[in-house]
């Protein structure tokens, strides 16, 4: 028998692959019925091939093997290497003929090739194995080196999506959006270049510790009600390894019970602190979800870096703007007319009183010289010239100036010099409208009882510490089960819904010309006959009990459709002697009454059950049994010696 060699090189050099020669020297071979094993130690080398007859042998020395001779008997393969890979892959009764040819590349081996025949003698098998040894190799190295050059590529491929990805990164962490917006578009832009499915970046609040969500996609709404601390889970993790890594789908690990996969984990560190992190989630391929790779992973650190480094200035940026924001909220809130001007007299700021004293309408005010604004106030220009020119805080009272509707108005005005670094960079002046009293007046009465405000305004012995002896009624309403209630709420719920509630009850409280003292959590301490003494003091506050009863009905129906709890509230009254006046210091005063008129309100308002109103002895006397209110047992009340007579009306929902 003869094998048929010029056939198969006419047929072999038709192959262009590397790969397709290997497969149809396999084949033909087969076809003269040979006996052909491929054993390789590289997987990259045929890592689609379906052929039964390539074993990966990843763990075989073949140097070791080939040390003595590059062919070697099948027979002979335990005598060289201690292993029973060919024995369990070869049967030695029937295969010991055939032989054992070592594959090169360069210096190294990269396996081994099997050859045996039944009908062929050992010379000629030998022949045929030196003959195919440089076909072979050659095809490996060929192999070999396609491999690495796809490496090459694949590596310049990623290197290129790394250098344009940085500069993607630089251009997002340049934007002088707000952090949570910034965020957003770095994780989105992160997803669209690794493909998760999900994300999320946690950031540090630096004052309580605490890490909020900033930005997420893909993930349910009750994680930004959840409270992360570095302490434990995923976040204790980072902290310990202080770098990027994959992390199996973990249940354990809160944050990882989101993936179905697996997760790439960021840090953002400023030294051995923690400031942050970003997950994402789930790769997805057209095949399905796949496991992040070590190339990945290598991408997401130098991007995570990047982002770490810049993320100091982010927060700084983010608080100078919260900073500039406050000013300006509190620079237009104010009553007083602020305008700032630099060395040159341009104005540089200027808030909406200064704006609304003046009368200035869609005038561009500012990069104006001062000169041009306040041309119609010669006597101001003065000032402010005289001012400048001697580098000091100037004072003017009860200036008169004409405002931009040609109306006069009168202002207190103060001039200051504005250093930087030691140096004048300007002035601040500042207007005080003096007719503004009415504005301020307003303001005040939302805080507290007009009759108070009316006292203060006319009587300045009212704005005096101490207090007078006198009769007051004190009426206390609580709503029941709140604390528990606010417990099941989110913080702004809760929020809303006492700003709703308090509304509606001051509301009623001054439409019976009661003087709202103070609201404590969610309690109403509420006075009648101070500081202004009425002869239907009672009556008035039983009236409020009972309409605050009806109006918070229509409340509940109201905040019951928006998915808000049923509010249930408890009142007490009485009536009796008390210190009235102003408590606290010469900084800070609060008007108030203190007695034991007081106490004994408060405590009957703790003994009413939702929907009852409780009146004292004092109270029911004054009242000469009207108003529907029923005589109740005897209550022992903290701080009474006796149990205190009481009387209670229960309200019926309508």
């Amino acid at each position: 028998m003869k094998f048929d060699f010029s056939s198969f090189s006419a047929k072999y050099d038709k192959q262009r692959l590397p790969k397709k020669k290997i497969e149809f020297l396999i084949d033909y071979l087969e076809k003269d019925k040979f006996k052909v094993l491929f054993f390789l130690n590289d997987k990259s080398l045929l890592p689609n091939s379906k052929k039964s007859n390539l074993f990966r042998t990843e763990n075989i020395d073949y140097s070791t093997l080939f040390s003595k001779k590059e062919i070697i008997p099948f027979s002979r393969v335990s005598k060289y290497f201690n292993s029973n890979l060919f024995e369990e892959t070869l049967n030695p009764k029937v295969n010991s003929l055939g032989y054992l040819i070592g594959i090169k590349s360069k210096m190294s081996y990269l396996g081994a090739f099997y050859l045996s025949h039944s009908k062929f003698k050992e010379e000629f098998i030998l022949g045929i194995l030196e003959y195919f040894k440089q076909l072979i190799q050659s095809n490996f190295n060929e192999i070999e080196s396609s491999n690495k050059l796809k490496k090459y590529s694949s590596d310049l491929r990623n290197k290129k999506l790394e250098v344009e990805s940085f500069l993607d990164i630089s251009e997002l962490l340049s934007d002088n959006s707000e952090s949570e917006i910034l965020f957003q578009n770095l994780l989105e832009y992160l997803v669209f270049t690794m493909n998760a499915t999900k994300w999320i970046i946690l950031s540090k609040d630096p004052n309580s510790g605490i890490y909020d969500l900033k930005a997420s996609l893909g993930i349910n709404d009750d994680l930004s009600k959840k409270i992360f601390r570095e302490n434990k889970g995923v976040l204790s993790l980072l902290k310990k390894s202080k770098e990027s890594l994959i992390q199996k789908s973990n249940k354990d690990l809160n944050l990882l019970s989101y993936s179905e996969k697996n997760c790439v984990l960021g840090p953002f560190m400023s030294g051995k602190s923690l400031n942050g992190c970003i997950i994402l989630y789930d790769k997805e391929t057209r095949n399905g979800l796949i496991d992040f790779n070590h190339y990945d992973l290598r991408f997401f650190k130098s991007i995570v870096k990047k982002i770490s480094l810049s993320y100091d200035n982010i927060i700084l940026l983010e608080n100078i703007k919260k900073s500039k924001k406050l000013i300006d909220n509190i620079m237009s809130s104010i009553s007083t007319g602020i305008v700032k001007i630099n060395l040159i007299g341009e104005i540089e700021y200027i808030n909406d009183s200064a704006i609304e004293i003046f009368k200035f309408k869609n005038e561009n005010l500012l990069n104006n010289h001062y000169a041009m604004v306040f041309e119609d106030n010669m006597n101001l220009l003065e000032l402010i010239d005289f001012a400048e020119s001697r580098n000091h805080i100037l004072y003017e009272e009860n200036l008169s100036i004409i405002r931009k509707d040609k109306n006069e108005t009168h202002i207190n005005l103060t001039i200051s010099p504005v250093f930087e670094d030691g140096l004048n960079s300007g002035s601040v002046i500042s207007f005080e409208d003096l007719s503004d009293i009415n504005k301020v007046k307003s303001t005040f009465k939302k805080y507290v009882s007009e009759n108070i405000v009316d006292e203060l305004l006319l009587n300045e012995s009212s704005l005096e510490l101490g207090g007078i002896e006198q009769e007051v009624c004190v009426l206390f309403s609580d709503i029941r089960g709140f604390t528990s209630m606010s417990e099941t709420l989110e913080p702004r719920k809760v929020v809303k819904l006492l700003n709703g509630f308090f509304d509606k009850m001051i509301d009623v409280v001054f439409k019976y010309n009661g003087t709202l003292d103070k609201i404590i959590g969610d309690e109403l301490m509420v006075l009648y006959g101070a500081p202004l003494k009425k002869k239907d003091d009672i009556l008035n506050a039983v009236n409020t009990a009972k309409e605050m009863f009806t109006t918070l009905d229509k409340f509940n129906k109201e905040m019951l459709s928006d998915g808000f709890p049923e509010l249930r509230i408890g009142i007490g009254i009485n009536y009796g002697k008390v210190i009235c006046g102003n408590i606290g210091s010469e900084q800070q005063m609060n008007y108030t009454v203190i007695g034991d008129t007081v106490n004994l309100a408060s405590r009957l308002c703790s003994a009413a059950k939702p929907g009852e109103i409780i009146i004292s002895e004092s109270i029911y006397k004054k009242l000469k049994g009207e108003h529907q209110f029923k005589v109740n047992e005897d209550l022992s009340l903290k701080g009474k010696r006796k149990p205190v007579k009481n009387w209670k009306f229960t309200h019926t929902i309508s």
